[in-house]
């Protein structure tokens, strides 16, 4: 009766032993990321949650030239029409120039891009801005990653 009572006991112990050791390494990895906070921040230096995204209309920088030209020839002809001798040529030339102006204002804004900028918050606090073409379907508190300086 002694042998089966110190083979119980040796059961017992073992299987204790057991649970412990399979508790201590199922416990152990989430220990260690519990103690360091900035785990999952050092894991990905180039995540970010989106603040905002804001969407405009660009104009483009310059015309084409066409505008100028067609806007030039409409407002010398109208110009043209308007007095008699000298007054007609200053008429022309103001024509042309208004018309000009107002061509190349009317070719830039038909020439216009969709552009949406996004600010978001990076994993150490730093805010940055970004500008996508077209409109984003970023939304805030969406998180996103920055690669070579694009979302």
């Amino acid at each position: 009766m002694n042998q089966a009572s110190n083979r119980m006991t040796t059961f017992r112990t073992r299987v204790a032993l057991s649970a412990a050791l399979v508790a201590a390494f199922a416990v152990a990895p989430m220990a260690a990321q519990a103690a360091s906070p900035h785990h999952a921040a050092a894991q990905c230096a180039n995540c970010a949650t989106v603040i905002s995204a804001h969407t405009f209309e660009r104009k483009a920088e310059h015309g084409s030239g066409v505008g100028i030209a067609t806007g030039a020839i409409v407002g010398g002809l109208l110009g043209n029409h308007v007095g008699g001798g000298n007054g007609r040529s200053l008429a022309t030339v103001a024509g042309a120039v208004g018309g000009g102006y107002a061509g190349n204002e009317i070719e830039k804004r038909s020439r216009t891009t969709t552009m949406t900028e996004v600010r978001v918050r990076m994993s150490n606090g730093q805010v940055r801005s970004f500008t996508e073409t077209g409109v984003s379907g970023r939304q805030a508190g969406q998180h996103v990653r920055v690669v070579n300086g694009h979302l």
